[in-house]
């Protein structure tokens, strides 16, 4: 059976990322420069054959190009070079990301040595380069350490074991990485002892920040391909791949419609009538919605049409099929406590017309049946699941497509350190290597236009939640009204027929006042009983909290990104907290309806 094209854009080719740190002359001795050179490229055949075996075992999740192994570089003369020429060799491509431009780096090299830089960097798939420091900054050498770390799934660091002599070294990057649980395979620098992994993944126990010292090692031609195995394979837990597996085939079929949540916004006031819509947005909507935000990085070369194509495109799905679903969740559960209150009506309508009663006896078992049966669709398609997931999928893509033109991929973002990721983590983390390194001078007219991004971006945020806390309070406090008077309806009620019974004594009972009364004082609190309900399951009053404290969090982000001088380390900065802003509120969400699914009501 063919496939489709569009089927083919949403399985991420499988890729993985190296990145490399080590000495310079006269610290690595020309002696070693074989050795190390073969050393590399053992380590990267060797991934290429696992990659090929994984590809041919995860057919349906990884795109059929073969896969990409990339190598991520400073190309400082040393190391650097001495791996770049080794992944050449061995067929990976090479990602370049340089302290300064290419003509102030070039200060740092003699004549001979910048020739064979420069014939590297003209071989590389991709060049990045950082403005922001003067040429022999040792600040600048160390952004772009950090760079490679944030670029990589696996550092190579040719290291002679001992302490940094200056800052952005090669211990401290490695220092940083074994901190962040990220694989480093260690090759010796003086050429005596084989290459061994040290990673925080070895241990039975992920730590939360080891250490050079106390970080778990293991020889690396052992441990590589059950390593690249745990970085790029699919999940293994039957339900994430099955939920991995609907995602890139699209194949969700719900109902078009869904009438619940939207009817009762409009009932309350929360929204206008008007702009009542009884069916969530395309992915091409949700697509174009972002699309101005990374239109202005088209130009990045290849970097810029996957970012604009693949990226944008399961940023589409992921947020429609997310509205999709907290649409059909939110009606379900709005249809589920407004056919209980039905229910009641029927049960207590045989007080008034008992004549009647069989019909009103079918008539509730329908409603109750079909409150049953609204309740199974809804846990079957697993609706809460299937939302706060593809939610989260949607923000860390959004988020991506701006951290990216820095430099982040976010590799490090996964549950469990480096093993077993749920499989919205897993897709994230394969996009973003698939989408590699911008191609771009980071000076600052390309800042301003990051910057910019950022700002609107966040000004689309503080506009959203700014709106969804005033329709969340609307909502919250009509229906609060609403069960309020139900329940003053009821006293009144009370009251009314003691007055009446007191007064008349048995005359009112000969009006047939007591059945009325019964049916009234029975049927009011069922409906404000339901309406509560709806408040709880809802989270009306705590999704409004929520959104005033992110709008607020988000303009106080505003503010300070127009104070800042406009930097490449200041706007890293800045974009992580807004990830950490909106990621937390997607943590919220999954805690409050993880443990309120839709039940039945009672």
């Amino acid at each position: 059976m063919g496939e489709t094209a569009a089927h083919a854009d949403f399985r991420p080719r499988l890729a993985l990322r190296f990145g490399i740190t080590g000495h310079r002359p006269p610290r690595l001795s020309a002696d070693h420069h074989e050795t190390i050179r073969d050393h590399c490229k053992d380590v990267f055949r060797k991934a290429e054959e696992t990659l090929a075996e994984l590809h041919r075992e995860h057919s349906k999740v990884f795109a059929p190009e073969a896969p990409n192994a990339k190598l991520v570089t400073s190309l400082a003369e040393g190391a650097d070079v001495l791996a770049a020429q080794a992944a050449l060799e061995a067929g990976l491509g090479i990602s370049v990301c340089l302290p300064f431009p290419p003509e102030t780096y070039a200060e740092d090299f003699g004549k001979e040595e910048w020739s064979d830089t420069q014939a590297l960097i003209d071989r590389a798939d991709s060049l990045m380069a950082l403005t922001d420091h003067h040429g022999a900054d040792t600040a600048a050498y160390e952004m772009a350490g950090k760079m490679v770390l944030g670029q990589c799934d696996i550092l190579l660091a040719v290291w002679d074991g001992e302490a940094s002599r200056g800052r952005g070294g090669t211990t401290e990057v490695i220092a940083e990485a074994v901190a962040l649980n990220q694989p480093v395979i260690h090759i010796d620098a003086t050429g005596k002892s084989p290459p061994e992994l040290l990673w925080g993944g070895l241990h039975e126990a992920i730590p939360e920040r080891p250490s050079i010292d106390g970080v778990e090692r293991a020889p690396a031609s052992e441990a590589l391909p059950e390593l690249i195995r745990a970085l790029c394979e699919p999940p293994v837990r039957p339900e994430d791949l099955k939920s991995l597996e609907k995602f890139v085939a699209g194949d969700m079929n719900l109902r078009r419609y869904s009438f619940g949540w939207p009817i009762l916004l409009a009932l309350t006031g929360a929204k206008p009538l008007a702009s009542l819509r009884l069916t969530s947005g395309s992915a091409e909507e949700s697509a174009d919605y972002m699309r101005s935000h990374v239109a202005p990085f088209s130009t990045c070369g290849a970097f810029g049409t996957r970012l604009n194509e693949k990226v944008l495109s399961r940023f589409g799905r992921a947020d429609a099929q997310a509205n999709q679903f907290s649409l059909r969740f939110r009606s379900s559960m709005v249809t589920n406590f407004t056919m209980a209150g039905l229910a009641v009506l029927f049960a207590l309508s045989g007080l008034l017309a008992p004549e009647l009663k069989k019909l009103f006896i079918i008539g509730e078992l329908m409603v109750i049946t079909a409150i049953i049966l609204n309740t199974r669709g809804a846990q079957r398609l697993k609706l809460h699941q299937f939302w706060l997931d593809r939610r989260h999928l949607a923000e860390r893509l959004r988020l991506l497509s701006l951290s990216s033109v820095l430099g982040r991929l976010s590799l490090r973002d996964v549950e469990d350190g480096t093993r077993h990721p749920g499989w919205v983590s897993w897709y994230a983390r394969a996009t973003a290597r698939e989408l590699g390194l911008v191609t771009a001078v980071l000076d600052k007219s390309f800042l301003k236009i990051v910057r910019n991004a950022i700002v609107s971006m966040i000004d689309e945020q503080v506009d959203y939640h700014i709106a969804n806390a005033g329709v969340m309070h609307r909502a919250n406090h009509r229906l609060h009204q609403a069960g309020d008077f139900l329940f003053y309806g009821t006293i009144i009620a009370c009251i009314a027929y003691l007055t009446v019974s007191l007064g008349m004594g048995h005359m009112a009972d000969n009006w047939g006042i007591a059945p009325l009364v019964t049916f009234v004082t029975a049927l009011f609190p069922a409906i404000a009983g339901a309406l509560y309900g709806i408040r709880t399951q809802g989270d009306f009053a705590g999704t409004s909290e929520r959104s005033t404290v992110i709008a607020y969090r988000l303009e106080q982000l505003r503010a300070a990104i127009a104070s800042d001088p406009l930097t490449y380390e200041r706007l890293v900065e800045r974009s992580h907290r807004l990830g950490e802003i909106m990621l937390a509120e997607v943590q919220q969400w999954r805690l409050h309806y993880e443990t309120r699914p839709l039940s039945l009501p009672g």
